[in-house]
């Protein structure tokens, strides 16, 4: 994603990577298990450190994750790739309701930044609603739906429609994305198809002969694991450390065990917040490792807000929700 030889080929690129990260965030559980099981819940100042070891050409791929907020639940995320000069930080938060006949629907709160430090360009990234179904059954599984902007400093802007697949027709986990120039409006490339498996790409908003060019294949594009530390090496606060004993028992079956480790951890998370009442703390004292800044503060900051005010602009009010216009939250300095 952090080539192209043009804005345009870079949004390409950006909006493909994008598409990639679908499947393996909401639907390859779903694949191995043969159902969505439900998370654990993450306490407030969870952390996640993970590492992608590339070569002399590719670079190391590091990212840090913290949660930062309890209630509601937000969780801010910094990745990057220093050899190829990508940067992704955010944050993304839910807010559940049920859904008849029997699901919950999910609003994702937040966003993600996209810098490619080589060109000067960021990128905006808002984030899909998900529909959780399948709950009478006991085999629940996850449809995404609503929209993701895609919007660059360069006045390019990428928009991906979702469909959910209804009770008698309709194909689960389609997209269709329209990729413009904010100059002139011109549709630039359309790919749509199967987020979970195969999409294609053409350019302009007819078919042509290039019509059918692969986009992604999402069976195809296997994911590489992360290297992680020992548990030995992890902090109590790192999440294969903090649920070991709790993880260990669900393995075993041993729900019983499993249950009494995860209540002494939520109690032992309610008397820190009742010490933290106490002195007048709040939950961002706890924190290790993010900061919630003022968008004017640093150079990512200032650039979202003038990527948030060209998305608003050109893609109307309902682009962003009032809970999407928030601070940003960063690595401390």
């Amino acid at each position: 994603m952090f080539q192209g030889e043009t804005p345009e080929d870079r949004l390409l690129n950006v909006t493909r990577w994008y598409i990639s990260t679908l499947y393996g965030s909401y639907s390859s559980r779903a694949t191995a298990a043969g159902m969505e099981k439900k998370p654990y819940n993450p306490i407030l100042g969870e952390q996640y450190f993970a590492q992608w070891p590339g070569d002399e050409e590719t670079g190391d791929i590091v990212l840090e994750a913290e949660q930062v907020s309890h209630h509601p639940p937000i969780m801010a995320f910094h990745i990057e790739n220093k050899k190829a000069g990508v940067i992704l930080e955010g944050h993304c938060g839910q807010k559940t309701r049920f859904a008849m006949p029997a699901g919950i629907d999910v609003h994702q709160t937040g966003h993600a930044v996209l810098t490619l430090t080589r060109f000067n360009e960021t990128y905006l990234i808002t984030l899909p609603s998900i529909n959780v179904r399948g709950l009478i059954t006991g085999r629940p599984s996850v449809e995404l739906s609503g929209s993701t902007f895609i919007v660059s400093s360069a006045e390019q802007l990428s928009t991906i429609e979702y469909s959910t697949k209804g009770y008698f027709s309709g194909e689960r986990h389609s997209f269709k994305a329209t990729l413009k120039s904010l100059n002139g409006g011109e549709t630039l490339y359309t790919a749509q198809g199967i987020w979970s498996g195969l999409s294609t790409c053409s350019r302009g908003t007819k078919k042509g002969s290039d019509d059918g060019t692969l986009f992604f294949d999402a069976q195809a594009d296997r994911p590489v694991a992360p290297e992680l530390k020992s548990q030995a090496e992890m902090g109590p606060l790192e999440s294969h450390k903090l649920w070991a004993v709790v993880t260990k028992a669900i393995n075993v079956r041993d729900y019983g065990a499993a249950s009494r480790a995860k209540a002494q951890i939520e109690e032992a998370q309610r008397v820190l917040a009742k010490d933290r009442k106490e002195r007048g703390e709040t939950q961002a004292d706890a924190l290790k490792i993010f900061e919630l800044v003022d968008e004017d503060a640093d150079a990512t900051g200032r650039a979202l807000k003038q990527l948030r005010s060209t998305l608003l602009a050109n893609a109307g009010p309902k682009a962003l929700r009032e809970d999407e216009q928030r601070p940003h939250w960063r690595l401390r300095k």
